[in-house]
């Protein structure tokens, strides 16, 4: 006969939205739960009872982790973080050794998936950080505008005197791209410092794309830029979005695949529209050398965060805020054989209340 009070443990324990795992001394697996499976993101077919848990490449951390308990005997909160094909999650885990008569016996590990909270921390930090830009940028752009306005007009001038002398007029071009540059960026900054509000109306998708690529027109003439356009889904053909904000947006995400693809020799930039839920997914393809290695995803929509050299560092954590600010998400990866991605997900009807969970293994 069972014991009554087993089964009423075994539901208990099935029941549970936390993660629970019971190995036994060599690491099979006696006990799991549905949430095991679910926030450890495995084949239900991979992980079952009679796996050895120590043989999973992926899930190796579960065999340090029961190293470390033979001293330590109870590690409590203790944040992982999975690397899967690509996936990167989060799960907070408490583990205890089980022992009987002084004898070990196993280990129990109680876990849950912290990923969406990483993401809420990740963008709190974030607009903290784009908060204290915002003020620092109220108190200096019009300290740093008007001179360098007066010095690009003087060096345009003094240019023109001189244009029967090489040397001296290449040097003052010089001093004309710089104060073209500091002018970009102190533009930038204004970005940070206004309020950001938006104007949410019905719009052409097909506007807001062309929009986008006639910022980037001179560009895409100078680099000799090839640009495809997949044909956008009937479905997909309106948007309620602040068209001149997200086409800001899409233009500095396109910018960026045009100049990192300056050296190359296939330069292209293309461009498709899908559905994901609630959201219309804008995504950019380029050719070039693909995501900084040394850099995690989420650390490219940081302020100064450059992906090219001379860069400004504010052009992606425009677009996170833009897209913020819509209830979107962005995400971002390499593209195989070469180059990399960017998307831009925009909720397609702001009647519906749309807050995202990560779809996407990044950003967050």
């Amino acid at each position: 006969m069972n014991n009554p009070i087993s089964q009423i443990e075994s539901k208990v324990i099935q029941s549970l939205d936390s993660g629970v795992i019971v190995i036994d001394p060599t690491g099979v697996v006696l006990i799991i739960n549905p949430s095991a499976i679910k926030h450890l993101k495995v084949s239900p077919t991979l992980l079952v009872k009679g796996t050895n848990l120590f043989e999973l490449e992926q899930l190796s951390f579960f065999r340090d982790i029961y190293d470390e308990l033979i001293n330590a005997e109870v590690i409590s909160r203790r944040e992982i973080t999975v690397e899967d094909n690509n996936e990167t999650f989060t799960i907070g885990l408490t583990a205890t050794l089980l022992r009987e008569e002084g004898y070990v016996q196993g280990a129990v590990f109680l876990f849950t998936d912290l990923t969406e909270i990483k993401r809420l921390q990740h963008e709190t930090e974030l607009n903290r950080q784009l908060a204290q830009i915002g003020e620092l940028t109220a108190g200096i752009v019009h300290e740093f505008r008007n001179p360098l306005g007066v010095i690009s007009g003087m060096a345009e001038l003094v240019l023109e005197k001189v244009s029967d002398k090489p040397d001296l007029a290449q040097k003052i071009q010089i001093i004309i791209n710089e104060t073209n540059y500091l002018n970009l960026l102190v533009s930038q900054f204004l970005s940070f410092a206004k309020p950001q509000e938006v104007n949410i109306q019905k719009n052409l998708v097909d506007y807001i794309l062309q929009r986008a690529l006639l910022l980037c027109n001179h560009l895409i003439s100078k680099y000799d830029v090839k640009v495809k356009v997949e044909e956008i889904p009937k479905e997909l053909h309106f948007v309620y979005a602040d068209s001149e904000k997200v086409a800001q947006a899409l233009a500095n995400i396109i910018r960026n695949g045009i100049e990192v693809q300056s050296n190359e020799e296939n330069k292209e930039i293309k461009i498709s529209i899908r559905k994901m839920n609630e959201y219309i997914v804008f995504r950019i393809e380029d050719n070039g050398p693909g995501l900084p290695k040394k850099l995690k995803k989420n650390e490219l929509f940081k302020p100064f965060v450059s992906l090219k050299k001379g860069g400004t560092g504010l052009g992606l954590s425009i677009v996170h805020r833009i897209v913020t600010i819509h209830n979107g998400f962005v995400n971002c990866g390499d593209k195989s054989p070469k180059g990399a991605f960017f998307e831009i997900a925009i909720p397609q009807n702001p009647s519906e209340k749309s807050y995202h969970s990560d779809i996407y293994p990044n950003i967050e």
